[in-house]
């Protein structure tokens, strides 16, 4: 609910959330800095309200990232002349840090070069402002040190709270494009099964189809040749049909080895691709709000800073003692010890302790040269403590320190602090304070986003990898079924025919020739077969399938000395191809696995329509094979399997087996979606 919120708000302001609070703690405390001066409450006063107000207004509604970059600097060289303007009618303490406020939108909407260029302009503008009002160039010193230390601290808070606020928006979009996907994963995943079984097809067409296509050639070359030589060589043409046959059986058996390599899912040439969901997410997470080389950096510049603008503070207020001078060096190389120790201190006890040996530094500085702007050397305490402390940690330590000043205040030469002095230390503490404590609250949704992008593109990745096998397996599944029931029952009806051939060689050469002559048809069939199962075409559909199943049988009983009868009493026209290609391939099953397996008598085809479903039965009387063994159950077959992957694929079943009175049956039971109309 907090996060909605804040997110609503920061969709409405100008600025990010931070600097829109800054800006207006300042411009809100400055009016209220000057009620305590004199001639407060004249119409100059009024004046600079009413133009400070303006300017708290125009920060408030005017989107000015929207703006053209002309726009943006129009727009803050008004504010720059405004601030001017109001600080010429009546110079409030605070109008320092108005001007810096102006610099800190700079970071917003300008780059780096153009920030520092407008940054020279405006602390031209602010400098000359202070030499007018003072008229002194002590005091026009003593402004600028004053102003320096605390500047310079917000600057580069603001920096480092930009950039994690940038890369924390980057993270959140990241993660609602994975949150999009995750969402379309269901529409995703459906196109990436077809591409993927597009390219397994063309793989497997390229691997296996060639070397069964191969197979096949040798084996019409031989009839070709063998067709050619028979007129003048009956002896030849004999020995070239047990030669067709052998190339034939060749060819079964490479049928059989790519069934069985795509029944187990052995791959053998090339790996998957990579998930076509696949995200890059960033690693390692940044563990510091700021990275460990600038960090470094920062780390002695800042207290290198500190200390020189304290001793030139206190060479501008006091003249130039030794023993001024060795108190000075003693205090600095305290502060820098302690600052050193606090750097390389892990445990929060030990931590707080440098931190509080800081603090204590900083207050016997600024008690011995009574010098009020060596106070923001606290700045330096409350960046440590910002970055390196958490929230409730934060808060019992400033709770400690407030009360360790106050009680060395009252202990001591206490220092002239008033109220607008309080009001300064507030705003150089917030504008500070508040940018690195968001800073780091940025880091930390940016981690959780990052997270929670790594978890949905994991898991999107499982789900990809998940669904590429079970696509890769069915089209393997799909290919192991073609080639089992169309291509392997025409190859074992080649092989009948060549054998008849060879059996009426002797006999009838004519009827040998004739049986040669359609096994060849069945083979350039075959041929049409291996490129329809590569293309992944459905051969046959309703209206066609009466005239495919008594095709089938006719072949079938010119190759077979069996009685083949075929009964259908079904309306088949509105069947739709899946269907249709099932019916077809269980048909063109039961009477591969007859002639295969059994020296039947009589088959019998029954194709009816019962209440709501289709039947196929495929019986045949069974007579013992010698050569192969009848195996009744054929629990081990593909071609079975592959019927009842058909079956329940449409919702149907499949069953195989022994008759108890004699006999094998095959059935397969489909369901019939909607009404027919005879």
């Amino acid at each position: 609910m907090g996060t909605s919120i804040r997110n609503r708000i920061e969709r409405r302001i100008p600025y990010p959330l931070v600097f829109q609070g800054v800006i207006a703690l300042v411009l809100i405390l400055t009016p209220i800095s000057g009620s305590t001066m004199p001639n407060a409450g004249n119409r100059d006063y009024w004046m600079m309200c009413l133009l400070i107000g303006m300017h708290l207004l125009t920060t408030l509604t005017i989107p000015a990232r929207r703006m053209p970059r002309w726009g943006q600097l129009f727009y803050l060289t008004l504010q720059v002349g405004s601030s001017a303007l109001a600080q010429a009618l009546f110079p409030a303490p605070l109008f320092d840090y108005v001007y810096l406020v102006i610099v800190l939108q700079t970071l917003v909407l300008f780059p780096p070069w153009l920030v520092l260029s407008f940054a020279l302009g405006v602390w031209a503008i602010w400098s000359g402002g202070v030499m007018m009002a003072t008229a002194s160039v002590l005091e026009w010193v003593q402004s600028n040190l004053a102003l320096a230390f605390p500047a310079t601290c917000a600057i580069i808070a603001a920096i480092i709270y930009l950039r994690q606020h940038r890369r924390s928006e980057q993270a959140q979009q990241m993660l609602q494009q994975m949150q999009q996907r995750y969402d379309s994963l269901s529409t995703a995943l459906r196109e990436m099964q077809q591409m993927v079984a597009l390219e397994e097809r063309r793989r497997l067409a390229q691997m296996l189809t060639n070397e069964v296509q191969a197979a096949l050639a040798r084996t019409e070359q031989t009839i070709a040749t063998a067709l050619g030589q028979a007129q003048n060589n009956l002896t030849w043409l004999q020995s070239t049909i047990t030669q067709t046959r052998d190339s034939a059986g060749a060819a079964v058996d490479r049928l059989r080895s790519a069934i069985t390599m795509l029944r187990k899912n052995e791959d053998a040439d090339q790996p998957l691709t990579a998930p076509i969901l696949a995200l890059n997410i960033a690693s390692p997470f940044d563990e510091l709000v700021i990275a460990s080389q600038p960090y470094r950096i920062l780390s002695w510049v800042l207290p290198i800073i500190f200390i020189a603008l304290s001793l030139l503070v206190t060479l501008t207020q006091h003249a130039l003692t030794p023993d001024l001078l060795f108190a000075l060096l003693l205090l600095d190389s305290l502060l820098l010890l302690a600052y050193i120790y606090t750097q390389r201190a892990r445990h929060p006890l030990l931590l707080q302790i440098g931190l509080t040996g800081q603090t204590l530094a900083v207050m016997a500085l600024a008690i011995m040269t009574q010098a009020l702007p060596i106070l923001l050397g606290l700045l330096l305490v409350l960046w440590q403590i910002a970055l390196r402390l958490p929230l409730a940690q934060i808060i019992i330590f400033l709770a400690g320190a407030s009360a360790m000043i106050g009680l060395l205040l009252v202990r001591t030469q206490s220092l002239a602090l008033d109220a607008n002095s309080l009001l300064i230390a507030t705003v150089a503490a917030v504008t500070v304070a508040g940018p690195l404590l968001l800073a780091r609250r940025q880091l930390e949704r940016r981690h959780q986003a990052e997270l929670r992008a790594a978890l949905l593109a994991s898991e999107i990745e499982q789900q990809t990898a998940q669904e590429r096998a079970f696509a890769v397996a069915a089209e393997r599944s799909r290919l192991a079924r073609e080639f089992h029931d169309d291509l392997g029952s025409r190859l074992m009806l080649i092989n009948l025919q060549l054998q008849l051939a060879e059996d009426l060689i002797n006999e009838s050469s004519d009827e040998a020739l004739a049986q040669l002559q359609i096994s060849r048809d069945h083979l350039r069939a075959a041929w049409r077969s291996v490129l329809a199962v590569a293309d992944a075409e459905l051969p046959l559909d309703g209206p066609s399938l009466r005239g495919a199943l008594e095709d089938l049988v006719a072949q079938s009983r010119q190759s077979m000395n069996s009685v083949l009868d075929l009964h259908i009493r079904a309306t088949l026209e509105d069947l739709s191809p899946a269907a249709a290609c099932t019916i077809y391939r269980s048909v063109q099953e039961g009477l591969t696995n007859a002639c295969k397996h059994a020296r039947p008598t009589h088959i019998n085809i029954a194709v009816q329509e019962e209440v709501a479903q289709i039947s196929v039965t495929i019986w045949n009387d069974t007579q013992p094979n010698t050569d192969q063994p009848h195996q009744p159950s054929n629990s081990g077959s593909y071609g079975l399997l592959g019927l009842r992957e058909r079956a329940e694929a449409l919702g149907g079943r499949c069953e195989a087996g022994p008759l108890a009175e004699g006999g094998f049956r095959l059935r397969l039971v489909l369901p019939v979606e909607g009404e027919r109309h005879e």
